[in-house]
């Protein structure tokens, strides 16, 4: 029996011919990565009504709306980014600290939900008004 060599480079064309077609079998992979998430849990305590709690999966990154209670149909906006909570109310007038629709919350653990809001910023006085409480929003979230 007799055996040839060859030249590395009389081999690389071939080799890498090879290579590309055994690269071109392959499917296509796409990658699509879901944007990182994180648990907010929530209790909404108003007078006169049942305490109501539940949790919802939020994205990093950007706000998170969620109505706790379908009889209120408050809706909240919370910025975990911008330390920030929003409420909105479509059937009675409801704030959150001073009158506001939206605030800064700090840590957000504890948010007073209150009756009546300011006029919108058209005219601010320069006394404080008390708003009557309606209730309590409490938020916990771990970040991720």
């Amino acid at each position: 029996m007799r055996s040839m060599r060859l030249a590395p480079s009389a081999l690389a064309p071939s080799a890498l011919a090879l290579s590309v077609l055994a690269l071109s079998l392959l499917p296509l992979a796409t990658v699509h990565a879901e944007p990182p998430t994180y648990a907010l849990h929530y209790a909404l305590m108003l007078d006169g009504e049942d305490p109501v709690a539940g949790e919802v999966a939020c994205f990093v990154g950007k706000p998170c709306e969620f109505t706790p209670s379908p009889a209120s149909k408050m809706t909240f906006k919370f910025s975990r980014r911008q330390n920030e909570i929003e409420i909105t109310c479509p059937e009675r007038e409801c704030s959150l600290a001073y009158g506001e629709s939206r605030t800064y919350c700090g840590t957000c653990e504890e948010v007073g939900v209150f009756e009546g809001r300011d006029n919108g910023g058209v005219e601010k006085l320069l006394v404080l008004r008390s708003y009557p409480q309606l209730g309590t929003l409490l938020l916990r979230y771990r970040t991720p």
